[in-house]
Formats: structure tokens, C-alpha cells, sequence
């Protein structure tokens, strides 16, 4: 059918007619649409010819137009000559034709000519579009019935692929809706409508913008004039230098929001619970941080929200390619890849990758030292098979960590993890499994039980993570490895971070808490390797009763608000409260036959003192220097440790013999400690502990027995100040030898049992022995946090529901098992020197029990 002039005339005054707002303003607009119409057709008449009107809108014309030399129809476009508002609808369809003209994507809408006319004395640009057959607006596409889940994703992906590379070309869109995303059969999306397009400039110019109501962001929103005739056409003028692209991934994000809610309402519903957590999850976070009550989910909060909200649409498309397939996680992160070419076998459950980075980290001094003491420290001296070095607990903590990752990125039920997790986030997470321990050295926690603060593993660790002179941050942060492989590339001060954050005080940001409670919390990495291997190493059984790929298969995610904030950390489903109560119990069980075992628990008493000495010392060294006693011993044992520069003090690692059953490392330690002491107390024990003379217990006390000396003693040897520990070890030897001396019925007690007991004791405590120690378990908790439970989701809930909303159900027996570990296993120990530990034993306990409370008292 060929349209004339009247025709085409005709058309547009019918659609005129149809639009309730438009209706009033055909006649004043009707000469100067026939101008227009006459002088476009006049300026394309060698290629096209006029058609059918196709639509009116709030600032164009769309007509029908043929190409007669390709034989297809195309859409012409231009500005309404609409009284008072010509040249502003003029400059937005002319701006919208030169963004399109400089933009070239498959789902946006391409130009194949453009021009301008005139009509009563007004510009009226145009220019000539795809036309599309049969094409839908994205609400009225997901409406249809044979719309299914792939083809919704396949769509998103498409949108955000245009979006994506219109913002890598320096613009953005500022009207993104359903209405302006077209779909074609094929599910081929055009983003359509840039009139209100806009090139990212820094000048200090103004621009005109607009939007849509519902979709504009609203710092967009802030500078809009004209909002009262159409909400659909919101119009305003804003800095140049404000236009930002989050302002589009704003409204995309409000769209994703509208299509979920049309899809809703479906039946059968489309869409998987979990795709469409997934896809409620990725327009929340496109929302800028301007989310609104009802458009949060996963119990994570608006401030939450805000911190993970997408920077970019490139990650945005990152992300959904994580649900559609098309992003494989163990490609990208070989150490997530089991089935590698290359391996390490360090851990009983699973296969270790061993990537060109891995080992470049371990092979680096600092890691590779770990592998010169022991786990456990001197617990060989009682469980004879616990050789194994810190160095294997780092790998298989890694080992572990790998395992996690991938757990909880496949978890079938919460998509907050595989969603906001980037790569350099699990690069961190790895790292943090192989790092945390860097500090570590032979006798650390022995010592640290003297004083936490100066001998401090975690404190070295960081300070060996940021000093320049060992390297690490270098090959930490490198982008490649000198060998030319890829490298790690992560910040070292995002992993302190991670380190320094505490789930329970909120501190850190969200994703830093969770990889932190994945390191440090109830069912973490770390404790799963050390129970399993410190189990299977000692002959025990208690490691075999956790069973790891269950506990894998229900790990997850638990979020819930906290006064505007939001509480992160890993927890489990309900189905799996069984397999992780687990850990803990097999935790409880080695810290009552192993960790807290009487006679390993005689050798840290020697050795906690002869700490307690060494921080005497060299308070005594330095008295006169006011940088303090914590400083001082850093400066002195940080070196020792790790020989930098020609310290000539330091650790004889290369010179120990290794005879005895003393790990030639911990026995480094043990020495040098003791050689740095003033007296011969300290080297004495140490002597003993390496002729495996160990101290005796004496009297043992319990909560159930006289609890408040209990509770007074073990609060005393938790005390943060080393000097009051000191003065109270000092004190009981001395208030036991005046009991000794001045009760006169000790002879008959003890004359039958070591002739002269008495006066050895007397005269070893006169001349400054070491004869009697006091031993008091420190609290172990073992998290900050207790284990979360996410509760059983019946079948109606399951289907309307996000995810459960309120606070998770914490695991009681885990609770009770971190309270009753020190409650019920915590002793606190009289240990007595090997000569002397038969005399001291058949003393009355109330003289030994009233030695103690006058030494509590004293100190």
C-alpha cells in the first residue's frame, strides 16, 4: 500500500485521538506535523518512502518508512512541534540520534540516516531506526507464558552485555525501564529511547536530563524541574559533572525488580526459588544503596546493601554469568580445581591443588620456616607420634579453605556468597588460609599463655606482612610471578583487614567478616584441619567422627540485622546440626585427652615460666628506656626469629643437634628463651624439659570442688599482666615452704614417705629453685561466635519466602560445649618438680589449697 501525505496526516491525528493526554494538542501541533512530515519526506524521497504512523510519544513521531533499495521497513522518528517545548524536544531527540549514531551493539537500536527540517520557524531534527515486527516491552514479554527461566536470565544477560558497553563508551542511558528495552522473537533485546543519553564529561557545565518516576535514581531525581504533566517524562538540569553510571544501573535495578514481580504472579511460577533469590539478590545491589524497606532479602540490611552495591554493570554481567554457567569458578581460580594437573597431598579429605603461586608462597623463608617446629609444640614429650610441623597445618588448612569456597559458592539455598565473592575476594580467602599462621613460631602458644600481647604470633604476623625487608607483600601483591605465571594480586592490607575483623563486634566490612569466620569461627577451616590431623596424627579416633563432605553439603551463608547493621558469618543448614555439632564435640574430646592432657599440661607450666622470666629480664634490661616491656621483647625475639641484616643475636636453627625428643626447632626456641634470662631458674626448667624431667602434679582442683578458688586462680593465670603472674607463681613457692617450715606435723606425715623430703624441699626453695608451679587452663572458646543454625523451611515457606528472616536458631550443644570445655575441663594444677613431687603430695590439701588463696591474695 503506498501512503500519501493525507494518509499518513491521518494516522498520526488518529493516534493523537487515542492518547487521553495528547488529545488536546493535535490541533495546535497539526500544521506544523504536516510541514514536517511534507519536508522529511522531501529530504528521504531517494531512498524512503513514508508508511503507516507507528506512534506518538511524549516528545516524538514514529512513522512507518521503506527502504527501496533493501526492500525492508524501517522506523523514522522525529521531535513533536510541541508549542513552548519545540526546541527542547528538538535538542533530545538530535542528542538521542547522535548517541545512537555513536554507539554499535546488537541490543541497541541502530541509526541509518539522520537529518533536520524546519517548520514555523522551529528545527525539527529526525533520523530513521530499525523497525522491529512483533517485537514486546520487557513486562509484556515476561508475562508470556512460554517465557521461561532461560530465556528471563538470557535477557538479563543481553541487557546488561548493552548497558555494559555503552557505559565503556564514556555514556550512559538515564531512562533504563521496561518500557524502553524492546524484545524481539529470539529473545533479542534493543535498548531503545536515548533521549535523554548523555556522554560522561568533567566539565562544570549544565545538561539537560530526565527519567521516568519508579525508575530514576533519586540523586537524579534531586534535579528534576518538571514533574507534574507526565511521569513518564520527567525533565530537569544537572552538573555534567554529577551524571554518574550508577544512575542507569539504579533504574536496571528497579526494572530486574518489576519483571520478578510480574513473574511472581505466574502459575506454575517460572522461575527457581533460588534463581530468583539470585536475581533479587543482583537488583538490590544495582540499586545504589537507595534501597527501600522491602527491597533488601538474605536478613542482610540497607546499610549492608549499600556496601555491596555494584559499582559497575560489568560486574553486574559478571555475576549472572555466575548463574547461567557461563562463568566456571575453577577456571578462573586453578586452587579451586581438585582435578589439576598439579597436586600436594596434605590433607586426609581432600586433594590439595598446588598451583605455581601456592608454591611460590610456601617456598618463600617465612613459610618455609613453619615447617622447622611442630603443631603441637612439645606435646611429643606425652603423645610420642605428634611430630607434625605447623607448616603441614597451613597447607591443609588451605587445603580445606578450597573446599569451603566451593561449598559455599555451590551452596543450593543462599546466593549471597557466589554472588558478592570476586575473584580477588577468594584470592584473599586463600591467602588468609595459608598466611594466618606466618607469625608462628616454636612455643608460641606456650608463651603467649605468659603473656598474650608481647609474645604475640598474630602481632608478627602482620608486621612480617607489611615489612618491606621480607618480601612477602612483594609476591603477595605481584601480578606475576618472576617464573612469568600469573600471580596473586591482592592487597596485603585487605588481608590484615580480614584478619583485624570481628564478626561478633561487626568490625570489618561484610565480605571481610565472612572470609574471616571461614578462618576463625566455630566450624572454620582451621579448626576442621587441625581436629582431623591432630587426631589421625595421636592415634585418636575423635576426628574420624566428623563427617566433612555432610558438613560441606550443608555450609552456608547466615545473615540477620543488628540495629541497622548486619551480622555475617558461616553457619549451617538445620539438616546438618547434627554433622557440625560434630566438630565441637570432637574439639571438646582432644582438649580433654590431648591439649589439656595433666602431664603436656606440666610441660607448659615449665615453659610458661620461663617466659614469665624472660619478660623480667628484659624489663630489668630496659628499665631505663620508655618505648615499653611489649616493644622491647618484639625487637629482641622478632629478629631472633627471623635473622635479618646480620642480627647477631639470633636463633641457632643450623646448629642444633638432634638428639632427644625435642624438635630441633622448639628446642631453638627453648634454649635461646632461657639463655636471654637473669638467674638459673629459667635454665634450669629448660634443662628438665629437654631431659624430659617434668614437673608433677601435685593437687588438682575443679569448679566442682572449691570454685571460688578456682574461679580466683584461673582468673589470676588470665590476667593480661605478666608482673601479677609472676609475683603469684613466686608467692605460693614461698608460702608452701613457710608451711612446710612452721607446721611441725608435716614430719609424721612425710618422714615415712622420702626421708629428709623435708629439709631438700627447704633448702632447694632457700637457694632460688624453681620447685612448684601453678597451672590454670585458660579459656578456649574457640569462636567469638556461636554456630548458627538456619532453621528447617517448611514446604508453604519455602515457596513465598526470601529465605528465613529472623534471627537463626543458635546450636545449643555447641554453646553448652564451649561453655562446659573450660567449665568441665578446666583445671587449675599444682605441679611440683620431679625430686620434690612425692613430698609435696602427701601434704594435707588445705595446706596446699591455703598456700594458694594467701598467694592469690598477695598478688
Amino acid at each position: 500500500m503506498t501512503y500519501g501525505h493525507d494518509d499518513v496526516l491521518r494516522d498520526i491525528e488518529t493516534l493523537y485521538e487515542r492518547n487521553a493526554t495528547l488529545r488536546a494538542a493535535w490541533d495546535s501541533e497539526r500544521a506544523a506535523v504536516a510541514i514536517a512530515v511534507d519536508e522529511i519526506s522531501a529530504d528521504l524521497k531517494d531512498q524512503y518512502q513514508l508508511g503507516d504512523a507507528l506512534g506518538v510519544g511524549g516528545s516524538g513521531i514514529v512513522i512507518r518508512v521503506s527502504d527501496v533499495r533493501l526492500g525492508v521497513d524501517r522506523a523514522l522518528k522525529f521531535s513533536r512541534p510541541s508549542p513552548g517545548k519545540q526546541d527542547l524536544l528538538a535538542a533530545l531527540l538530535a542528542s538521542e540520534s547522535e548517541r545512537l549514531m555513536e554507539l554499535s551493539h546488537p541490543y541497541l537500536m541502530r541509526v541509518h540516516a539522520r537529518g533536520q527540517v524546519e517548520a514555523d520557524e522551529h528545527r525539527i531534527p529526525y533520523y530513521v531506526m530499525d523497525l522491529f515486527s512483533d517485537v514486546s516491552d520487557a513486562d509484556d514479554y515476561v508475562k508470556r507464558e512460554d517465557v521461561a527461566e532461560e530465556d528471563l536470565l538470557q535477557l538479563l544477560e543481553r541487557v546488561l552485555e548493552a548497558v555494559t558497553y555503552m557505559h565503556s563508551q564514556g555514556q550512559v542511558h538515564l531512562d533504563i525501564k521496561p518500557g524502553n528495552i524492546l524484545v524481539r522473537p529470539g529473545n533479542q533485546p534493543v535498548i531503545s529511547d536515548l533521549g535523554f543519553a548523555k556522554v560522561l564529561q568533567d566539565d562544570s557545565g549544565m545538561t539537560f536530563i530526565g527519567g521516568t518516576e519508579g525508575f530514576i535514581h533519586p540523586d537524579a531525581r534531586d534535579f528534576i524541574m518538571d514533574a507534574s504533566s507526565d511521569p513518564n517524562r520527567l525533565r530537569g538540569e544537572a552538573a555534567r559533572a554529577a551524571l554518574r553510571p550508577t544512575w542507569d544501573l539504579y533504574s536496571l535495578g528497579r526494572t530486574i525488580l518489576l519483571l520478578l514481580r510480574i513473574v511472581e504472579k505466574r502459575e506454575p511460577r517460572p522461575l527457581s526459588l533460588y534463581t530468583h533469590r539470585y536475581l533479587k539478590l543482583l537488583a538490590c545491589r544495582l540499586l545504589d544503596g537507595k534501597n527501600g524497606m522491602d527491597e533488601t532479602l538474605l536478613g542482610l540490611s540497607r546499610v549492608a546493601f549499600g556496601e555491596i552495591r555494584y559499582d559497575s554493570a560489568g560486574a553486574a554481567l559478571l555475576d549472572l554469568r555466575k548463574l547461567t554457567g557461563a562463568y566456571n569458578l575453577e577456571t578462573r581460580i586453578p586452587e579451586l580445581d581438585q582435578f589439576g594437573a598439579s597436586t600436594i597431598q596434605a590433607s586426609t579429605f581432600s586433594t590439595t591443588p598446588f598451583t605455581h603461586r601456592v608454591k611460590a608462597l610456601l617456598a618463600h623463608e617465612d613459610l618455609a620456616r613453619l615447617g622447622g617446629f611442630t603443631q603441637l609444640s612439645l606435646l611429643n614429650l606425652v603423645y610420642p607420634t605428634a611430630t607434625h610441623t605447623r607448616l603441614e597445618h597451613a597447607i591443609g588448612t588451605f587445603s580445606a579453605m578450597c573446599r569451603y569456597i566451593t561449598a559455599l559458592h555451590r551452596d543450593p539455598s543462599n546466593p549471597l556468597f557466589r554472588q558478592i565473592m570476586t575473584e580477588e575476594d577468594i584470592l584473599a580467602a586463600l591467602l588468609i588460609a595459608l598466611v594466618h599462621d606466618v607469625g608462628h613460631y616454636a612455643l608460641a602458644h606456650d608463651l603467649e599463655e605468659a603473656d598474650r600481647e608481647s609474645f604475640s604470633h598474630e602481632t608478627r604476623g602482620q608486621a612480617l606482612l607489611t615489612d618491606p625487608a621480607t618480601g612477602l607483600r612483594e609476591l603477595i601483591e605481584a601480578e606475576y610471578l618472576p617464573t612469568g605465571e600469573r600471580g596473586w594480586e591482592v592487597s596485603v592490607d585487605r588481608l590484615i583487614a580480614i584478619l583485624d575483623a570481628d564478626v561478633a563486634r561487626l568490625k570489618g566490612t561484610v565480605k571481610d567478616r565472612l572470609i574471616h569466620s571461614m578462618i576463625d569461627g566455630p566450624i572454620d577451616a582451621d579448626k576442621l584441619d587441625y581436629i582431623i590431623r591432630d587426631s589421625n596424627n595421636l592415634g585418636l579416633t575423635y576426628g574420624s567422627v566428623i563427617d566433612v563432605e555432610r558438613l560441606l553439603r550443608v555450609l552456608t551463608v547466615v545473615c540477620h540485622e543488628e540495629g541497622g547493621q548486619s551480622y555475617v558469618t558461616i553457619g549451617i543448614h538445620e539438616k546438618g546440626r547434627v554433622t557440625a555439632e560434630a566438630v565441637a564435640f570432637a574439639r571438646y574430646a582432644l582438649y580433654g585427652s590431648v591439649y589439656w592432657h595433666h602431664a603436656y599440661r606440666g610441660v607448659k607450666a615449665m615453659v610458661n615460666r620461663i617466659g614469665l622470666e624472660y619478660l623480667e629480664s628484659v624489663d630489668e634490661r630496659d628499665k631505663k628506656s620508655k618505648k615499653g616491656i611489649h616493644k622491647s621483647v618484639t625487637e629482641e625475639l622478632y629478629p631472633a626469629l627471623r635473622p635479618i641484616g646480620g642480627v647477631p643475636q639470633s636463633l641457632p636453627f643450623d646448629s642444633i643437634g638432634v638428639g632427644g625428643q625435642l624438635h630441633p626447632g622448639d628446642k631453638a626456641v627453648l634454649t635461646w628463651i632461657a639463655g636471654r634470662c637473669k638467674g638459673d631458674a629459667a635454665g634450669s626448667l629448660a634443662e628438665l624439659v629437654e631431659t624430659r624431667r617434668l614437673f608433677k602434679r601435685v593437687l588438682v582442683l575443679s569448679r566442682w570442688g572449691d570454685e571460688s578458688l578456682w574461679q580466683k586462680v584461673t582468673d589470676l593465670m588470665s590476667d593480661r599482666d605478666w608482673r601479677r603472674k609472676l609475683r603469684f607463681q613466686r608467692n605460693f613457692q614461698q608460702e608452701l615452704a613457710s608451711a612446710v617450715e612452721h607446721v611441725a606435723s608435716l614430719d609424721a606425715q612425710t618422714s615415712v614417705i622420702v626421708p629428709d623430703a623435708r629439709n631438700a624441699f627447704l633448702t632447694a626453695a632457700r637457694a632460688g629453685r624453681v620447685l612448684v608451679l601453678v597451672d590454670a587452663a585458660q579459656p578456649r572458646p574457640g569462636a567469638a561466635t556461636g554456630l548458627e543454625v538456619i532453621e528447617e523451611e517448611d514446604r508453604r515457606r519455602a515457596r513465598i519466602d526470601e529465605l528465613p528472616t529472623g534471627k537463626p536458631e543458635p546450636s545449643s550443644l555447641w554453646t553448652k560445649l564451649r561453655t562446659d570445655l573450660h567449665e568441665s575441663l578446666g583445671k587449675v594444677r599444682v605441679m611440683c618438680h620431679p625430686d620434690h613431687a612425692r613430698f609435696i603430695s602427701a601434704l594435707n590439701r588445705e595446706t596446699v589449697e591455703d598456700a594458694l588463696r594467701q598467694a592469690e591474695r598477695g598478688s
